[in-house]
């Protein structure tokens, strides 16, 4: 427990209080041709967090919808404060003090962070909003996790870090006896991870039950008074947190036993640049220069808000630059729309994978080949010959070990870890030979990680140059050639070999 999180509640807290608030007994739940839940039965006691960890796919998301009224089971109970419930529509579980805080931030764009926060509990007076008491009262919660933020911001405004911690705010606001967290430290800081686990620990003192979903198992490990680890619709097993290891919870996630994490890396051939970037400025990023080798893997490291993604974004095309050079294999290039950096061989994973990064509602198919659609387009028609476009695909995502019974299946219906996947697909039936991933592993379980950290060193193996952007810094330790580090969008260090640790991009990224 990291001591921030300790002065919080002046020590380690109470343990779990007693009896179960919440339990599951014998659920099961399916779908056509799929059996999502399998007689799962689980208990959360009360005033405890309660871990639950699995590979996507395992049956996580199906049994949080069920305790948040999105999903109906097809069997079983759900046993509330010891009388049985029945969940119909979320409202019903809201009311009872159930919150949810999905991994897919949903928060009302048009609206202010304030009104966000208290969505479902703005205080009115005669029908009227009592504006002033409604922005009081969200700005206590919201200091509660340290959003220092103006909250008179458009939802919209915000970055994928700010609004997650609106969400969480707006739990608080409610007054839920049992939040479920998902995911909840995807793209927040190291500052705000600390705040945020200091908020878990805080609610845990006062009585809440949190049960809190993450594939980062050192925060379940840190946090959790008890694991539940779950794998192909089933409860694997429930254990008290301090009789596990990150080992043990691995291997009972992924089935087998686990080797090393990281790919071995490979020593760089002398070559000359496949990119290089002079002066680039935008935004908050202020003259940023660097170079990328073929083979190599270059990781851009640095606090949220650093400018990290926006340096690839303006390389991309993506976000337009002030100024700055870019050229590739020595040649200067005009970027100023992405297709002008697919056309020279880059290709861009970004942050927000459902968001940006592809269209979930279209085929796997269908995003896979979007940027190469030309080469399956008949002659004068427009039409797409669909089947040599799936004969194209298929090879691809089979050699990626992407997971789906047919290409013709939207891409949504994906695990987080396969959808990542087949974006690499996409980029790898273009010829890329640039590769920018930003956040390549967030929400995508340890086994699944570990294939995208072989898939990210292939790349590089085959000459590509990669860079990686990552909030997990043992991701950019264990992966990277180099790592140039961000603070407040410019360059504060480049640290390479053995010189890349853990404490060595900290103190670059906190350097007075």
């Amino acid at each position: 427990m990291s001591a921030s999180a300790q002065a919080a509640l002046g020590g380690e807290g109470p343990a779990p209080a007693g009896g179960p608030l919440l339990e599951v007994r014998g659920v099961n739940k399916g779908f056509p041709g799929v059996t999502a839940l399998s007689d799962v039965s689980v208990d959360f006691a009360r005033g405890e967090v309660h871990g639950l960890v699995g590979e996507n796919g395992a049956g996580k998301s199906t049994l949080l919808k069920i305790l948040s009224g999105i999903y109906i089971p097809d069997s079983g109970e759900i046993i509330w404060d010891g009388e049985q419930v029945s969940f119909r529509v979320p409202p019903d579980a809201v009311k009872l003090g159930i919150e949810l805080i999905p991994q897919e931030l949903s928060l009302a764009p048009g609206l202010s962070a304030a009104e966000n926060i208290m969505m479902g509990s703005i205080p009115s007076r005669l029908g009227r909003v009592r504006w002033r008491e409604m922005e009081a009262q969200a700005k206590r919660v919201a200091a509660t996790v340290h959003l220092g933020i103006d909250l008179r911001r458009k939802a919209a405004t915000l970055s994928a870090a700010e609004q997650r911690l609106v969400m969480i705010a707006r739990a608080l606001a409610r007054r839920s006896r049992l939040i479920i967290m998902d995911e909840p430290t995807v793209s927040l800081t190291a500052t705000e991870v600390e705040a945020l686990k200091a908020v878990v620990l805080r609610l845990r003192g006062e009585g809440v039950t949190v049960i809190y979903v993450s594939h980062r198992l050192d925060e379940v490990l840190e946090l959790t008074d008890r694991v539940t680890v779950m794998k192909d619709s089933r409860i694997v097993a429930t254990e008290p947190t301090a009789a596990v290891t990150k080992r043990v919870l691995i291997e009972q996630i992924i089935g087998r036993s686990y080797g090393e994490q990281f790919p071995e890396r490979r020593a760089l051939a002398e070559a000359p640049p496949v990119l290089r970037v002079r002066n680039l400025s935008g935004g908050i990023v202020q003259g940023v220069s660097f170079e990328l080798r073929p083979g190599e893997i270059l990781g851009l490291s640095g606090l949220v808000g650093s400018g990290r993604s926006e340096i690839v974004r303006m390389v991309f095309g993506a976000d337009s630059r002030s100024s700055g050079e870019i050229e590739i294999d020595g040649r200067a290039l005009k970027v100023s729309h992405p297709r002008h950096a697919i056309g020279a061989g880059m290709g861009l994973l970004p942050e927000d994978r459902r968001g940006q990064g592809a269209i979930v509602e279209m085929s796997i198919a269908a995003n896979v080949s979007l940027p190469t659609i030309r080469r399956f387009a008949m002659r004068g028609t427009g039409m797409v010959r669909e089947r040599a476009e799936s004969r194209a695909v298929l090879e691809r995502i089979a050699r990626l070990n992407v997971a789906t019974p047919s290409v013709r299946r939207p891409l949504k219906f994906l695990s987080g870890g396969n959808q990542q996947k087949a974006l690499i697909a996409k980029w790898e039936m273009s010829d890329i030979r640039l590769f920018m991933f930003d956040e390549p592993t967030a929400g995508v379980d340890v086994g699944a990680k570990q294939e995208i950290y072989s898939l990210i060193s292939e790349l590089a193996e085959r000459g590509a140059g990669v860079i990686v952007i990552s909030s997990e810094i043992e991701e950019v330790v264990g992966l990277c050639h180099r790592v140039l580090v961000m603070r407040e969008g410019r360059n504060v260090g480049v640290l390479e070999g053995d010189a890349i640790s853990e404490a060595a991009i900290l103190e670059l990224c906190y350097e007075a």
